[in-house]
């Protein structure tokens, strides 16, 4: 199947600016479901390869296990890590290639009473979880980027304290706009308002409809209150739906849409600081 990229201005590493953004531990995570966080995931980790980036991993961590359909995993893969962690199996050959060569851990498909036992192990023992991706993340020429479940989860306890950078997906709705205290303070990861935050934290906003009025009048409240932590907005484009019912990234499917743009714009901004992290 052929695909199409748009022209980039994108910053492509040089030889020997490599290392300096490597060996890096991403999780993306919202306090609040619904706001585009898989979609973002997925397309940060595109826009990490294809500025350079010699091995990008992807890892599924929600148990809707819908990253994997963004690279054009097949639905009827339902093999993934989470049920090799559930079962007290090694987990490390999950790995499917996806578009770009992405490497993509899927999270599986798992009953409750699988998922129960899931949480249990990494509850026990959050190192079998944390400790792995640490080590991918450590490994040369390498980023790893992680799709956590909305809100508070044990996926996410077991591996927050791990992660150099957190990338907070929210929307400029009343819903999200009402957290914008506990997303600011980090406190809605379950930490106190008053404590340093011991990973660097980032937010994107998603689906800006500047026609909206709620959108409209608190898109400078956020962006204000946010300051530096602001990583870039999407705008809303019906070319991402699109893109996902076909299983593909948006710039395999409408690279000059409004949506391709941003998250190129969001990817350069990235990649960026995971240079000034090391």
């Amino acid at each position: 199947m052929a695909y199409f990229v748009a022209r980039t201005s994108i910053a492509y590493l040089n030889p020997s600016e490599t290392i300096a953004a490597l060996m890096t531990l991403i999780c993306v995570a919202s306090p609040k479901g619904g706001v585009g966080k898989t979609m973002v995931t997925a397309h940060l980790a595109e826009e990490l390869r294809r500025a350079g980036i010699p091995r990008v991993v992807a890892v599924d961590l929600d148990p809707q296990n819908a990253l994997r359909l963004h690279f054009g995993i097949p639905i009827s893969h339902r093999a993934g890590f989470a049920p090799e962690i559930a079962s007290r199996r090694l987990w490390r050959d999950t790995a499917v290639r996806g578009v770009n060569d992405v490497i993509i851990y899927p999270f599986g498909t798992l009953s409750l009473e699988r998922q129960m036992a899931f949480e249990r192990v990494v509850v026990t023992n959050p190192g079998v979880l944390a400790n792995d991706l640490v080590s991918l993340a450590q490994a040369p020429d390498t980023v790893v980027i992680v799709d956590t479940a909305p809100g508070y989860s044990v996926a996410l306890s077991a591996l927050i304290d791990h992660a150099d950078m957190v990338v907070t997906v929210m929307t400029a709705e009343a819903s999200c706009v009402s957290l914008i205290a506990e997303i600011h303070s980090g406190s809605c990861y379950a930490r106190e308002a008053q404590t340093s935050l011991p990973f660097l934290h980032q937010v994107v906003v998603n689906r800006f409809d500047p026609m909206n009025r709620i959108s409209a009048m608190t898109m400078p409240q956020i962006i204000r209150r946010l300051g530096s932590m602001h990583l870039g907005t999407i705008f809303r484009d019906e070319h991402v739906g699109e893109a996902f019912a076909s299983q593909k990234l948006i710039h395999h499917y409408a690279p000059f849409s409004r949506a391709a743009l941003d998250l190129e714009a969001i990817g350069d901004r990235l990649l960026q600081t995971v240079r000034r992290l090391h």
